[in-house]
């Protein structure tokens, strides 16, 4: 799987998007990734309605399980070939510095705008949150989480 080390380097960026992103890894993320919404989705409605936390924070509750779900699946099933490389903490902390930004800001800040601005359903927007940090989660995981060392 191509790297890239230059981020400015169209040839190199589309070459990457072109095999990094068709590969039985990209399934098996997206597999991982339909989990995490199950588990994201499920939080956030039992911390919700069942718990009656505030939907705003019931979601940052709900995120931080599904990225540590995430995490230990994709650890063991989508990055196996690389689990060996660096720490599991490091791994970790990468994982959650990445997840947690895209999370932070596809997931959560579009619950809040669509819910609070738009007046749309708490989990139809949660559901579009997660939509929009997709594709940035895998990139992100794929070239810095659990990249390939030299």
């Amino acid at each position: 799987m191509p790297e890239i080390e230059n981020p400015n380097d169209v040839p190199e960026t589309k070459s990457y998007l072109k095999t990094g992103l068709l590969t039985p890894r990209f399934v098996k993320f997206g597999v991982v990734g339909a989990s995490g919404v199950i588990v994201n989705m499920g939080g956030l409605y039992l911390f919700k309605e069942f718990a009656g936390i505030p939907y705003f924070i019931a979601s940052l509750i709900a995120i931080e399980l599904s990225i540590l779900s995430n995490f230990t699946i994709n650890l063991l099933w989508t990055w196996r070939d690389r689990a060996g490389e660096g720490t599991l903490w490091s791994k970790l902390l990468r994982y959650h510095v990445g997840a947690g930004a895209t999370a932070f800001l596809g997931n959560y800040l579009i619950l809040i705008a669509l819910t609070e601005l738009l007046g749309m359903h708490y989990m139809v927007s949660n559901l579009i949150g997660i939509a929009v940090g997709t594709l940035s989660n895998y990139i992100i995981n794929d070239l810095w989480t659990f990249r390939k060392r030299s």
